[in-house]
């Protein structure tokens, strides 16, 4: 992001702008069943800040102040293999560039809400509005409350990128491919923030295409990843504060995907 891009970010968000939901993804109706809605800081209090889950956005306002995240996702593995008690899913949304998440718990008083983002989203914020427990209140928290996740097999393209280790093959494979990296803690877990993963095809090839990075240092340390699901291969590029390294030893012309869906990926508009 440019430095005048960043400057305009950050302006936007220290004003909490109305900004544009140009959402290019979308809650499906069963996830929009479960996580959607209008959640109150308190409950007693209509007027009291509120995050509202949107199909295409994530909406947090105080009083005439309002703050909308585009790209809704939802990450059921955002916290890779070891999530906190409690969750449920994690809602990742892009507000100018930069990350705003609804974390979506749920406990025996019912369903609920906690915010975070990237530093400057974090700030705007500010302490209060990230303390809070946003909840789902009044009759339809109780029948939230009592309704149980469908429990089924996803497939990848409905996972993000810390998915792929759910898959023993897989995660062996992106193991020996890390070598002595895998005693990274966010490069073995891939637990930052991550989009969903999709399938794309290079050469004839078919291939998962997933990316993640380090929580609140997306732009120094990142990695986009290709598993080969017919040859059981995973191949990546690794980006850390500038340093480059190639896993799985990918051929010069993978390589070279590789970079471009890594610009693709973390240097848009660059």
């Amino acid at each position: 992001m440019s430095t005048h891009k960043r400057r305009y970010a950050a302006i936007a968000l220290a004003a909490w702008s109305v900004l544009p939901t140009r959402a290019i993804a979308a809650l499906d109706p069963d996830l929009m069943k479960m996580y959607g809605g209008t959640y109150l800081s308190d409950c007693k209090n209509l007027a009291s800040p509120r995050v509202t889950v949107f199909p295409q956005a994530l909406v947090v306002l105080k009083g005439n102040q309002r703050l909308a995240g585009n790209k809704l996702e939802a990450a059921h593995s955002y916290f890779g293999q070891s999530p906190p008690p409690k969750y449920q899913v994690a809602l990742l949304s892009e507000v100018s560039g930069m990350q705003l998440l609804g974390i979506v718990y749920r406990d025996a008083s019912g369903q609920y809400i906690t915010l975070d983002g990237d530093p400057k989203v974090r700030s705007s914020l500010g302490p209060a509005m990230l303390a809070y427990k946003y909840r789902l209140c009044g009759a339809k928290e109780s029948k939230i409350a009592e309704r149980t996740p469908p429990t089924r097999k996803y497939a990848l393209t409905e996972l993000s990128a810390p998915g792929l280790l759910y898959d023993a093959r897989i995660k062996s494979a992106y193991y020996q491919a890390l070598g002595a990296k895998r005693n990274l803690g966010w490069l073995a877990t891939l637990d930052g923030p991550s989009p969903t993963n999709k399938k794309i095809t290079i050469g004839g090839v078919e291939y998962i295409l997933a990316s993640a990075c380090k929580n609140h240092e997306c732009g120094d340390n990142n990695i986009v990843l290709l598993y080969a699901p017919a040859q059981g291969r995973i191949y990546g590029k690794i980006y850390e504060r500038g340093r480059v390294t190639f896993i799985g030893q990918p051929s010069a012309s993978l390589m070279g995907e590789l970079n471009r869906l890594w610009k693709a990926e973390w240097r848009q508009g660059q």
